[in-house]
């Protein structure tokens, strides 16, 4: 009897373990607060493109490593076959043949694979890097969107209150018809403003979650159950001075692209320098066993032989001259990427002035106490000190002053995550002048 209990409760138990415990170990895709630091995580984790790239890198170093590597030999047996009036003269031969290369040729074409694998790995980072930048971007994104809804909400609110007081100045006979009209159509301007911008939050939430959920997570029915989840941190404002020079170098010895176009130089000067030696006679040894059977006995020898390829009809220079032209491509390559990272640079950094300076100049000094415009306007029109158009000027006009901090913040952000993209910046290095997604560094760099 005990034993059937046994038996019943550990099949019961097992069910439970081999049904329930999976669903719930699964959980959600991303979790209802989600940090900077995981979604890097789940980036690197689960990115698409990132794998891709990945995948990229290993196919061209492998394709590289096999065509630099000796050629195989070539076994071949061969038969004989004589008939003698005394009988038959078979011979076999079994011969092994190998095609050589220089010396130089070999190592031109080792040195080539090595390059090529270093390009490829390089283009892996600068996926890496433009992957890391799209994340802060979008990670902002969901920041800047839920505290638009949070402004446009308190506004809105506000506005609620303000028609509520006109309503009783209306009923009162203090307001005309067409003063609460306008009231109304305010209010109904607000409410789209905030139903707008609830919706960008929703869909910014979406476009990040598609950043990082794996495969089989990635649906749309799948992302759009996670429209309610929030991202931790509040936007910073530091300000923050770079050296474009400092800047500019570093980028030249870090970006990915960069690292790239270089190692793709010397690849192609690596193919040049094999091609060189293909212009030489091309040469091969042969050697194998023979064996002859004649009627009265059976001998046993060898072969051997030497082939020279003779460069008559095609001398080689027109592959020398293939691969000069490819050599010219990727030095024009590194000089034009040179000439792109240089321009982001300096593109990153004076936006980053430019936002610094409006931040110091309008939102800390001209803007310096409306944050009460709002509140302070609708308690003087609830004391009937201003009409209902200054109240809503006034409304309007704190709206706009909180919502333009919120741009030039984000602004300057975008311009920080900018400036680390284009010097290199990715998800392993030491950040440059931001730390995580939002937090700027307080130190100039020079």
């Amino acid at each position: 009897m005990a034993s059937t209990l046994s038996r019943a409760l550990f099949g019961a138990v097992s069910l439970f373990l081999v049904l329930v415990v999976p669903r719930a170990l699964q959980g959600q895709p991303l979790p209802d607060t989600l940090t900077f630091e995981r979604a890097a995580a789940l980036l690197q984790q689960h990115n698409p493109q990132l794998r891709a790239a990945q995948a990229r890198a290993q196919a061209e170093g492998r394709a590289a490593e096999a065509a630099s590597r000796y050629p195989n030999p070539t076994l071949s047996v061969s038969q004989e076959r004589t008939n003698l009036p005394q009988g038959v003269d078979n011979q076999w031969y079994t011969s092994i043949r190998q095609s050589l290369r220089y010396p130089g040729e070999h190592g031109a074409r080792s040195r080539s694979a090595d390059a090529t694998q270093r390009a490829a790995g390089a283009m892996v980072e600068e996926e890496r890097t433009r992957l890391y930048n799209e994340l802060r971007h979008r990670y902002l994104d969901v920041v800047a969107a839920q505290v638009r809804v949070d402004v446009l909400r308190s506004f809105a609110d506000a506005l609620q209150q303000a028609a509520e007081a006109a309503q009783v100045r209306y009923e009162e006979g203090d307001l005309s018809t067409f003063r609460r009209a306008r009231m109304q159509v305010a209010r109904a301007q607000y409410e789209n403003e905030r139903a707008d911008a609830e919706r960008r939050l929703c869909d910014a939430r979406i476009e990040l979650a598609y950043l990082l959920l794996p495969d089989a997570q990635a649906t749309l029915d799948t992302v759009a159950a996670l429209s309610e989840y929030r991202v931790a941190g509040a936007m910073q404002f530091r300000p923050v001075r770079v050296d474009e020079s400092m800047a500019l170098r570093r980028a030249l010895r870090q970006r990915g692209a960069v690292q790239a176009a270089l190692a793709q130089v010397d690849a192609r000067t690596a193919d040049l320098d094999a091609a060189t030696y293909q212009r030489y006679p091309s040469l091969s040894l042969s050697a194998g066993p023979k064996r002859q059977s004649l009627p009265t006995s059976t001998t046993y020898g060898y072969t051997a032989g030497l082939s020279i390829g003779l460069p008559v009809w095609n001398g080689g220079r027109t592959r020398v001259e293939a691969e000069q032209g490819r050599r010219r491509a990727a030095t024009a390559t590194l000089e034009a990427t040179r000439r792109r990272v240089e321009v982001q640079v300096h593109d990153a950094v004076e936006r980053l002035q430019s936002y610094r300076d409006r931040i110091q100049t309008v939102s800390e000094d001209v803007l310096v106490d409306t944050d009460s415009l709002g509140a302070d306007a609708q308690f003087v029109y609830q004391q009937g000190e201003i009409s209902l158009f200054e109240l809503l000027d006034a409304i309007d006009a704190a709206k706009q002053a909180a919502l333009l901090r919120l741009d030039l913040t984000a602004g300057y952000l975008r311009a920080l995550y900018d400036l680390e993209s284009a010097v290199g910046i990715g998800p392993t290095d030491d950040a440059l002048v931001i730390e995580g997604a939002l937090r700027p560094r307080t130190a100039d760099l020079r």
